[in-house]
């Protein structure tokens, strides 16, 4: 279900304006470190939606760290979502500002309390991401493709609508197209971090599709890079292509005051990354495929035609 029912409107928060700047500059910082693709594409967003975006990429970047990257490992991560939680319900309510002395991540929530307020994005939305993060706590298996396209939405899917609130989406009919542009850029980087998330214990790749062409976890864990393997890589290309495809359809819905480019930049240079993999043989384990500041210069124009097309034209070929 795409909308959010039961959502109610938080309470007023506001700061003054050079305690606003020195939040949302902390927001970017942490983007800007974390998140090179989304950086890059957001210079793109005007001001004030560029500002919005750091701050909920930060929000979302800080719960990711609390299961993957965690700085207190003392404390269980189960317990950090929770507590991650808590925080969610305390933005959402009656939020103080923070103090003079406390770090950037903190800054970086006064940023968030503010942008969910302007640009009205539920509550639900991120309730749902967190519980996301908790599934990679509790399931490391997926047996079907329609196993992992719901983990997809969690992580992902429900980012494309929380975008939505930020750039500014009138047309309700375009927010499924969000949630696959959001599911295609999960599943692109299950494609990328194969090898990574095996280290971590997880296996993202469906049971069925890797049944169905022959490649086994012990293959996987050995690294193998066979013709049962290449097959089975492709075959999931090929379905993260369709979702940008069909994802693509939506973004005409966009404002067309930098926000329609900047989605379909982060669209065309994170698709790229499946080029990529194809580039190197798809080998998956011998390197991690990304694409350099060059790299995604070069996808711009393609970006630009996919923010000319209008709806019912011809998809050009971008992805």
């Amino acid at each position: 279900t795409l909308p959010v029912e039961g959502d109610v409107s938080p309470p007023p928060f506001s700061l003054d304006a050079q305690r606003e700047r020195i939040a949302f500059a902390a927001a970017g910082r942490i983007c800007r470190r974390h998140a090179r693709s989304f950086h890059f594409a957001s210079h793109f967003l005007p001001r004030a939606k560029r500002h919005h975006a750091y701050a909920v990429y930060a929000f979302c970047r800080l719960l990711d760290d609390a299961v993957d990257e965690p700085d207190d490992r003392a404390t269980p991560v189960e317990r950090r979502i929770e507590r991650f939680a808590r925080t969610l319900d305390a933005v959402y309510g009656d939020w103080r500002p923070a103090g003079p002395r406390e770090g950037p991540e903190r800054l970086a929530l006064d940023a968030f309390a503010i942008s969910v307020r302007r640009c009205a994005i539920p509550i639900g939305y991120f309730r749902d991401l967190a519980e996301g993060c908790r599934m990679d706590l509790e399931i490391n298996r997926y047996e079907t493709w329609a196993d992992l396209e719901r983990y997809c939405y969690r992580v992902a899917g429900v980012v494309g609508l929380i975008m939505c609130g930020v750039f500014g989406l009138e047309d309700e009919s375009a927010l499924n197209n969000a949630v696959q542009m959001g599911n295609a850029m999960q599943l692109t980087n299950i494609l990328r971090d194969v090898k990574e998330d095996y280290h971590r214990g997880r296996i993202y790749l469906p049971r069925e599709d890797m049944d169905r062409f022959g490649y086994g976890e012990s293959d996987l864990a050995a690294g193998k890079v066979n013709d049962a393997f290449r097959g089975l890589i492709r075959f999931e290309i090929a379905r993260a292509r369709d979702l940008y495809a069909r994802a693509a359809d939506g973004l005409a819905a966009l404002p067309d005051d930098g926000s329609r480019f900047t989605a379909c930049a982060m669209a065309v240079i994170y698709a790229g990354i499946l080029g990529a993999i194809e580039r190197q043989g798809l080998d998956v384990f011998a390197r991690r495929a990304r694409l350099g500041p060059l790299a995604k210069l070069l996808r711009l124009p393609a970006a630009y035609r996919l923010s000319r097309r209008r709806p019912g034209e011809a998809l050009p070929a971008v992805f």
